[in-house]
């Protein structure tokens, strides 16, 4: 059964192998400012920022309940810890923009490198999509682009699932990182890890993304605000 989930899995990725480009007109907004801060110093991996530059949020305890899905699943940002492979092993199909992230994850989710903006499957091609802490690394310039790959790429009535923290708008106060520490209860056995990124050129919360959502033709289903946490359900109508 495993083989020939594979099997479909190789023919639908090598159908929808396409190029979908990302052409960005260039501008001197705020926004723009700010975003070009934050690829430079996420684009620097020697980048090391003084004590008075971070912001620290205290641990944070969340229990992540096991979730239905059908055939496989789609997750987006599954290296390092990889939470949902974890939690739902050989079903997951994780993906990654860094395959040294997606080596250091456990054993058992069929790992591809692939950039999220540019999902390299045909339309309506899972039931489940899921994203574990990952948004937070992404510039908000291309949430977007994700969300709209994403729907394509999930069949009417799937959901896309969305784990995150809001990142707060710091640039002004001169953070230029913030730290979120957590211990993850799952349904079988627990993860104690920390995530760190730059702050972004607005706030990106929950309230955040059920706009983009809806902006890119998502259904909210349910929410689960726990700041600055939260967990967002999505639907494809």
């Amino acid at each position: 059964m495993k083989q020939i989930g594979l099997l479909v899995l190789a023919l639908l990725w090598l159908m929808g192998c396409q190029n979908t480009g990302d052409d960005r007109e260039n501008g001197n907004s705020r926004k723009e400012q700010v975003d070009s801060i934050a690829d430079k110093n996420v684009a620097d991996e020697h980048y090391q920022p003084s004590e008075d530059e971070i912001q620290n949020y205290n641990k944070q305890e969340i229990t992540i309940t096991d979730f239905a899905a059908e055939g496989l699943i789609l997750d987006i940002g599954g290296g390092g810890e990889g939470v949902i492979g974890q939690m739902k092993g050989e079903q997951v199909v994780a993906i990654d923009i860094s395959m040294r992230e997606l080596a250091d994850a456990p054993n058992g989710p069929l790992k591809i490198e692939m950039d999220a903006r540019d999902l390299k499957f045909t339309n309506e091609s899972f039931n489940v999509v899921t994203i574990f802490y990952t948004l937070m690394y992404v510039n908000t310039r291309d949430h977007e682009k994700i969300f709209e790959e994403v729907y394509r790429v999930l069949r009417s009535g799937g959901r896309f699932l969305v784990w995150d923290v809001a990142v707060p708008d710091m640039i002004d106060d001169g953070k230029k990182l913030v730290a979120f520490p957590f211990n993850f209860s799952l349904p079988n056995g627990t993860v104690s890890t920390g995530y760190g990124t730059v702050p972004k050129s607005e706030v990106t919360d929950l309230a955040y993304y059920e706009a983009l959502a809806k902006r890119t033709g998502f259904q909210v289903v349910s929410r689960l605000d726990n700041e600055p946490s939260f967990f967002i359900e999505l639907q494809k109508q």
